[in-house]
Parts: structure tokens; C-alpha cells; sequence
């Protein structure tokens, strides 16, 4: 184990120590940070690190120090259980690791080796997670339980991208008539994806850098970014492949692969001043695209929404930070990630994952916040504001302004009308509730406006606009006016989204529910037993 190297780091080590020791953890890392600067073969140090930061709840910086003390000393305990305690937070069953998926257990079985001698105290006094035998043997029941795959059975029938793939020569004739489908959304996101599936199927190992069509995790991550309806795995190796690709890329673009975030934006610095923007673009490339695309196999195929969350949190701080340090650098020198569009679109998967998180984890006293949750779906809205007003003259196909200004717009409304749905439920107000429906009443209303006609979001955010006109005692005729919208919308829908993952998640018989229940609300209009100034009954 590596001891510091000179008095002024075992200075800088014992002033982090104290610090940690009076939870001031920022203060700690700051220390460290200085120590290391001094001194980067100190697996201490890393180690000591990587326990303020999961105090801190920054888990994917904590996993990134930990594993750098687990290179510096393979025989270092509190390295391994800091860095399976750790992983264990991001995603309990497996590790996706920045080149693809790969087991836990190697780490826990490495720990479990090595005696603990380092002075440092556990993570937390109240958390067991460090403890190795218990780890491990944790991660050998998970290991037993099967990984269902993010897919569909193709006996259902055609998936939407399909048919809307073959509905674009049709839409392509009719011009701006169609310009506004849902058809154009999904289609040109399979497209992209596609393109990545068979980038990948034709990988070669051998780093070819110049070869044309190499390099699939841009086209995988955009067609993902368009529209994360398009993800699918429809054959058994398509793990493999994709661990084979984004190991090829991240070797072939010397991407970033177990540096924290902090360090990257140094070394990315570094190698620009060094090496220019032809070394610096594409490594940065397919380091934040490879943290989209892990997070989407972490809240998506293992249903790990909060590691989704800090995967995505992590790509959106990098691509902030990139485009106010180089707001005056061209496109063409720092590339796509930093485009606006690009930023939106990180937001809008950050924006649904986060929700999912609070799903999972509910209650006043959530680590994912029904507040922060309300100031993010702001900021979208912020963003696809400043979007629609600054959007150039460059052109774009139909299905670009949708993906990346209109859909994002309504999602962030989608999310406020889950905030005061939320909110509802904690306020013992009555009157306050009610209030909490009506605006969520609003805001879902909002959100399915700004989706194509055909597209399944504007019928299922009308739903759920009803959902919440139920509760909030609105007057019948506002109910019944809603679910006219409702009815036309249901059929239009069904070209495209008879199948999809929320049509197999009870979606045609839920909104089946709202159109009986105003078919019953007419009835009694109509044999006068309520009148449309009525509130809903419940």
C-alpha cells in the first residue's frame, strides 16, 4: 500500500482525515485532491476519496476512485470494498463498466482476500455495504437471477419503428400535410439506431480508426437520443457486440474509461493545449456517449434507475461544463455533444429516469427529491424555449425539431403534472389537493398538445389529464370536452403504437376506463340525474 511520499502530502492526508472525520466531506476531497496533485501513486489517498464521495452520494466518482486505488494496490482491502460498495449503490446485480457489462464478484472476491489494515473507518458508521463476506455473498444470490431483456416478442406484431419506416415515402409525397406525424419521430430514430446495430455487427477488432462505419456508438446513442421508444435487443449476442464496440471506440479514441469527472475536464484541457481538437473531440465523444448508452442498460435492461440517474447526471455536468469553457469554439472543432439539441436531449433522459427513481424510492424523505424534480422539468423548458427562439436556418429533417425542441417541451410538462399528482399526496390540505389536481390536470393537458396526433404520448397524457379531473372535482362538461379529445386520439394512434411497451403495460385498457367512465357521465346527462355543472363524482 502506497504511504505518502513526502511531508507536505501526509500533511494534506491528515487534514483530509480530520475533515472526513467532522463529515465535512468537500472540504475532505479538496485535501485529497491537493495530496494527489503531489503524488498520484497513493492508493490511500484515492481510497479516502472515494469515501467522501459516496457520502456525498456521487457514486460514479467514488467507483472511478476506488478502482484507481485497486490498480495502484491490488492487495489493498478497503480499495476493493470501496469499490464494490460503491457499484453495489449504481447497480446491485451487475456492473456496466465504461467498455460494457461486466461482472461485480471479481472485485468483492479480491477484497474478500485481503486483510483491512488501513486506519481509515468504514463509508458510513450506519452502513454495512462495505462489508465484504456479506457483499459477496449478496452478489452470488443476485448472480442466480436472470437479466430479462430490454425486448419485445416479435410475435406481437410490427413494432412502430417499422411501420413507420414503411409510412415515409407516403409522408415524403404528402410534404408538410404530414410533416407533423409521429411516424417521422420514430422511423428516423431506427434509422440512426439501426445504423449503430449493424456498425457493431460489422466491428472489427483490429483498430481500423479511418474505416467508415466503424465507429456505431454516435449513431446508436443519436437514434436513442431521438427517441428512447427505438431501444431494442433483438438477438442474443447484441451484448457482446456492444461491449465489443465501445471497448473498439474507447481504445481507438483513447476515450476516458475510469477517470472521475473532474479529472476528465483536466485532462481533456490538457490534451487540447497538447494535441488540439482532432484528439480531444472524438475521445470526449464517445465518453459521454457511452455514459448515455450505460445508463440506458442501467435504468432500461436492469431497471436501475437511480445508477441511470448518475450516469446521465454525469454526461450532463461534462457537456454543460464543455459548452460554457468553449461557448466560442465552433462546432466543427468541439463537435456535437455541445450543440444545444444535444444538451436537450441529455436533459429530457435525465428528466425520465429521475422520475422513475423517485418511483422507485417514494416519500418525503426520497434521494431523488419531488422538488429537484420540478426544477428540472423547468429548466427543460427553459431550454426548448431558448431552442424554438435561437433555432438557425440550418436544415433538418421533419423529425428533428419534434425529437429535440417540441417533445422535450411536452415531457417537462408531463413531468410537473407527475409533480403535483406527487405533491397531492402529502398535503392534508383538501383544498390544497385539489389544487395539486387541477394543475396537474393543466400541465398534462399542455404535455399532450405538443405531441404529433398519431403519437401514443398525446392520448396517454390526455388519460392522464382525466386521471386528475377525477380528483379535482372539475365540472363535467370539462371532463367530457377533454375525453372528446381523448376519443379522437385513441384510434389515430393505433397505426403506429398498437405495439409498444406501454401498450404492453395496460395502456389501451386504462384509457378505455376514461371513455366508458364519460359514456356513463352522457348517460346520466342525459336522463338528468346530474348536469354538466356538476362536479366528476369520484
Amino acid at each position: 500500500m502506497s504511504e505518502p511520499t513526502s511531508a507536505a502530502q501526509l500533511k494534506l492526508k491528515n487534514e483530509g482525515n480530520e475533515l472526513f472525520k467532522k463529515q465535512d466531506y468537500v472540504g475532505a476531497i479538496i485535501k485529497y485532491t491537493e495530496a494527489i496533485a503531489l503524488d498520484d501513486k497513493n492508493a490511500v489517498l484515492y481510497a479516502n476519496r472515494a469515501a467522501c464521495n459516496y457520502a456525498l452520494s456521487k457514486y460514479l466518482d467514488a467507483v472511478d476512485d476506488a478502482h484507481l486505488a485497486t490498480e495502484i494496490d491490488p492487495s489493498y482491502a478497503k480499495g476493493w470494498s470501496r469499490l464494490a460498495a460503491s457499484r453495489d449503490v449504481l447497480s446491485p446485480s451487475t456492473y456496466i463498466g465504461a467498455c460494457g457489462l461486466g461482472a461485480k464478484r471479481p472485485c468483492l472476491a479480491k477484497g474478500a482476500g485481503c486483510a483491512p489494515k488501513d486506519e481509515f473507518q468504514p463509508l458510513r458508521a450506519d452502513n454495512k455495504k462495505h462489508n465484504i463476506p456479506t457483499n459477496l455473498k449478496a452478489a452470488n444470490a443476485r448472480s442466480k437471477q436472470p437479466i430479462v431483456p430490454f425486448t419485445m416478442n416479435e410475435n406481437m406484431g410490427k413494432f412502430p419503428w417499422q411501420i413507420a419506416t414503411e409510412m415515409l415515402p407516403e409522408l415524403r409525397k404528402a410534404g408538410t400535410a404530414k410533416a407533423s406525424s409521429s411516424a417521422w419521430v420514430i422511423a428516423l430514430a431506427y434509422e440512426e439506431f439501426n445504423n449503430g446495430v449493424e456498425a457493431m455487427k460489422g466491428m472489427k477488432i483490429i483498430l481500423q480508426t479511418e474505416t467508415p462505419g466503424t465507429f456505431g456508438l454516435t449513431a446508436l446513442s443519436n437514434g436513442f437520443m431521438r427517441d428512447d421508444r427505438v431501444f431494442h435487443i433483438n438477438q442474443p449476442n447484441w451484448i457482446d457486440m456492444y461491449n465489443q464496440q465501445v471497448h473498439f471506440e474507447v481504445t481507438a479514441r483513447k476515450a476516458w474509461n475510469s477517470e472521475g469527472l473532474e479529472t476528465i475536464k483536466e485532462l481533456a484541457q490538457k490534451r487540447l493545449k497538447e494535441n488540439g481538437w482532432d484528439d480531444v473531440r472524438p475521445a470526449l465523444a464517445v465518453t459521454v456517449r457511452a455514459w448515455i448508452m450505460r445508463a440506458a442498460f442501467e435504468g432500461g435492461l436492469k431497471q436501475e434507475s437511480h445508477a441511470g440517474v448518475e450516469y446521465y447526471r454525469r454526461a450532463l455536468d461534462l457537456v454543460e461544463w464543455g459548452r460554457t469553457v468553449w461557448k466560442d469554439v465552433p462546432k466543427a472543432s468541439r463537435g456535437a455533444i455541445f450543440e444545444h439539441s444535444f444538451l436537450i436531449g441529455i436533459r429530457s433522459l435525465y428528466l425520465k429516469m429521475f422520475m422513475n427513481a423517485y418511483t422507485d424510492d417514494p416519500g418525503l424523505n426520497s434521494k431523488f427529491p419531488l422538488e429537484q424534480l420540478k426544477e428540472e422539468a423547468e429548466d427543460l423548458l427553459k431550454e426548448t424555449e431558448i431552442a424554438l427562439r435561437t433555432r438557425g436556418d440550418e436544415p433538418v429533417d421533419p423529425g428533428f425539431i419534434s425529437s429535440f425542441i417540441v417533445y422535450p417541451d411536452g415531457l417537462a410538462h408531463a413531468m410537473l403534472g407527475f409533480y403535483h399528482v406527487q405533491s397531492a399526496q402529502y398535503n392534508t390540505d383538501p383544498i390544497q389537493r385539489m389544487f395539486n389536481a387541477v394543475k396537474a390536470a393543466g400541465e398534462y393537458t399542455r404535455a399532450s398538445s405538443k405531441y404529433a396526433e398519431d403519437d401514443e404520448l398525446r392520448a396517454w397524457y390526455l388519460n392522464c389529464a382525466l386521471d386528475c379531473m377525477r380528483n379535482a372535482g372539475v365540472p363535467i362538461e370539462n371532463f367530457l370536452m377533454a375525453a372528446t379529445g381523448l376519443q379522437d386520439a385513441f384510434p389515430r394512434m393505433q397505426k403506429i403504437w398498437a405495439v409498444s411497451e406501454l401498450a404492453l403495460g395496460g395502456r389501451d385498457k386504462k384509457i378505455q376506463a376514461n371513455l366508458d367512465r364519460a359514456d356513463e357521465l352522457m348517460r346520466r346527462v342525459a336522463d338528468k340525474t346530474l348536469t354538466l355543472k356538476d362536479p366528476v363524482p369520484l
